[in-house]
């Protein structure tokens, strides 16, 4: 940063600088000190406002790899780092229409047992010959609504929505080098409109990207509609829900959200038994007897613990991390075959991941997306059908757990920490 920029930035957080923020009728508050500057100084002054107001030291946590400058636009009012384990798993034979070859999947993790069971499904799907695994494509969304003082204003919106789709594309676009508005879909719901803006993102995750080119074209849209059409939208939000951003929801596991892949295998009888210890019928029950659990359960979609896969990989690589929920929505399938073999595919609808951008260009993250090959530009399709793989592997070898009656002795032996007494 330049001195006229720190200077600039000092005078904005003068009144916060020291933790002390004044408010109507001269009173002050506490406020963490320097929340918009990035320095080292003010890094240490947030670490001593803390040790004086909580009496906790925070001499591990302060100890970090990262400059104060370095983590601009990724993490305001910084104090240090926290350090996660980081495991790895594989190689895993991939054979998809975008990764092709031997993968290894890092896992920043703190729950024992995890990266052994990734493991485990990896041996014996590699052992079969590979995973076969197809990138289907790829949208994100933003759904702004606009409320008017009538159905028959809404339902004259909706139409010049339809009518402006090339004006909406090129204001939507003009803030991007990569963002694509591939449609937009306006749903009535009485005298309001939802309209959800869909776009494809290139490499980028896309969901900040999304949002600015949305806001620009909403700008012009209600311009549009003020002065060519004389109605105005009495209240409008840019994001009203319906694009299920961060949300588990049957509209992104029937649709898809982030990107769509599918990856499945064929595990012969005898390396079931002697890899995953049971026998493929057991292996096909347990599987009916989890998904009818789902069913009664109302769960979207059917798996076991994709997130324990999708969690470690997105810490690792730098996803963000409040899409694991949603990018954890699967659906497995196992069946047995008529010479006793196993078939097995997931699909993940909802994968939200990006290989540019965001936390991925931090040195640890793109170091981990190195390891994967799915490093920059052009890698997300292969990125999304290597987790799609590592997350099957990790349902066989949970599963056969499961059914084998093996999962608690092997928390109980690799994941149980007790209490230091």
């Amino acid at each position: 940063m330049s001195s006229e920029e720190y200077f600039e930035e000092s005078r904005i957080n003068s009144a916060t600088i020291k933790g002390i923020e004044r408010v109507p009728g001269g009173k002050s508050i506490d406020r963490v000190p320097g929340g918009g500057l990035y320095t080292e100084e003010a890094r240490q002054r947030r670490i001593e406002y803390l040790f004086k107001k909580t009496g906790t030291e925070l001499s591990e946590v302060a100890k970090m790899r990262f400059s104060a400058d370095q983590l601009r636009n990724n993490c305001e009012s910084l104090v240090g780092s926290v350090e996660i384990p980081l495991g790895v798993a594989g190689p895993l034979i991939v054979n998809g229409q975008n990764a092709n070859g031997h993968y290894y999947a890092p896992l920043a993790t703190s729950e024992g047992a995890l990266i052994a069971s990734i493991a485990r499904g990896a041996k014996v799907i590699s052992m079969a010959g590979g995973v076969n695994a197809a990138f289907l494509g790829k949208r994100m969304i933003r759904a702004p609504l606009f409320e008017f003082k009538t159905m028959t204003e809404a339902l004259l919106f909706v139409r010049i929505v339809n009518e402006s789709f090339a004006e909406l594309k090129a204001q939507a676009e003009s803030s991007s080098r990569h963002a694509v508005l591939c449609s937009i879909e306006p749903q009535v719901s009485g005298r309001s409109v939802h309209v959800q803006f869909i776009y494809e993102t290139g490499d980028a995750a896309g969901q900040n990207m999304t949002t600015t080119c949305t806001w620009n074209a909403v700008q012009w849209l209600q311009k549009e509609i003020a002065e060519k059409h004389g109605i105005r939208p009495t209240s409008y939000v840019l994001e009203a829900n319906l694009s299920s951003d961060k949300k588990v929801t049957y509209q992104s596991y029937i649709r898809g959200r982030g990107s769509r892949v599918v990856a499945d295998c064929l595990l012969p009888a005898s390396m079931v038994r002697r890899v995953l210890r049971v026998t493929p019928q057991q292996l096909v029950r347990g599987y009916r007897q989890l998904a009818s659990g789902a069913l009664s359960a109302g769960m979207v979609g059917m798996n076991i613990n994709v997130a324990n896969a999708v969690a470690a990989i997105f810490t690792a690589t730098g996803q963000d991390i409040a899409s694991v929920h949603e990018s954890s929505i699967g659906q497995l399938f196992v069946e047995l075959n008529e010479d006793d073999s196993i078939y097995a595919s997931l699909v993940l609808p909802s994968l939200l991941i990006g290989t540019v951008g965001g936390g991925t260009g931090l040195p640890e993250q793109h170091e981990c997306l190195r390891l994967m090959g799915c490093a920059g530009a052009g890698k997300s399709a292969a990125f999304a059908e290597v987790i799609a793989s590592f997350c099957l592997a990790l349902e066989l070898s949970t599963l056969s757990a499961l059914a084998a009656d093996e999962f608690a002795n092997a928390h109980e032996r690799l994941g149980r920490n007790r209490p230091k007494t």
